[in-house]
């Protein structure tokens, strides 16, 4: 049996400690204390356990935000086991996030993420269907857990607008990943509509066998995505090249 509901005691709470620990490698002053999250649940925020078979596997939660006069839920984190990932249960987890702030009255859910984790991008832009046209440098600096160690923290800004077609098709409907034939001089320019920046398929690998070329990645790319943003690019899409073994950023310039 499959539940996704409220956290609702600081029995429950106390939870997410391990799953935090497990899915994002964090150590102990990295992890979101649960005392703190019964707050967020009482003040505007909304704090999700994933539960199956009665036994808590992952859970979601963001706090309220206001950005250009604007209510919204900035969704700090999603973590699911690793025994339990790959299973649709992330997708089931932001699914019932997306509801419930509709319900709350939100009408955007917005939250950061490594533009360099491919697997992280596919998920947040194919499958939910965010936009981002903000990139921010080095927003938590260097960490000392596996996911930031060697590397800035650069991040995307997604969001996610709640009752777009876009987002309200891919609710129902878990559409194949795209393919296309990116052009050799794939990276936009200010007189094209359409561009593309590539991103590597496995950062991690890349940083635990060379953080030279790692380095590199997030560099180029940084200067990438902030020339693109500031020439009035949005990302919109993730896409495959034809064989599969190169995959990118999609972005549309947006209309004057």
């Amino acid at each position: 049996m499959i539940e996704i509901r409220r956290l609702e005691s600081v029995e429950e709470y106390n939870l997410t400690l391990d799953i935090q620990s497990k899915a994002w490698g964090m150590n102990n002053l990295e992890i979101d204390p649960p005392f703190l999250m019964g707050r967020i649940q009482k003040y505007g925020g909304l704090v999700q356990g994933l539960f199956v078979d009665k036994k808590c596997v992952g859970f979601s939660y963001g706090v309220l935000g206001k950005w250009m006069g604007e209510l919204f839920l900035f969704s700090y984190m999603t973590a699911v086991l690793p025994e339990y990932q790959g299973r649709g249960f992330g997708f089931l987890l932001k699914k019932a996030q997306r509801e419930e702030v509709i319900e709350m009255g939100y009408k955007i859910i917005r939250w950061n993420f490594d533009p360099l984790e491919a697997q992280n991008a596919y998920f947040n832009v194919h499958r939910l269907g965010i936009v981002s046209s903000e990139y921010e440098r080095d927003i938590y600096g260097e960490g000392k857990s596996n996911l930031h160690r060697g590397l800035s923290t650069d991040r995307l800004v997604a969001t996610w607008k709640l009752d777009s077609e876009n987002v309200s098709k891919k609710m129902s409907i878990k559409n194949p990943p795209i393919t296309e034939r990116v052009p050799d001089n794939h990276f936009v320019e200010s007189r094209e509509n359409v561009g593309y920046i590539e991103i590597p398929r496995d950062i991690r690998t890349i940083k635990k066998d060379n953080i030279a070329i790692a380095k590199r990645w997030r560099s180029e790319t940084r200067a990438k995505f902030e020339e693109a943003f500031k020439s009035n690019y949005t990302v919109t899409g993730i896409v495959f090249s034809e064989n599969k073994s190169r995959i990118f950023y999609k972005l549309m310039k947006k209309e004057a």
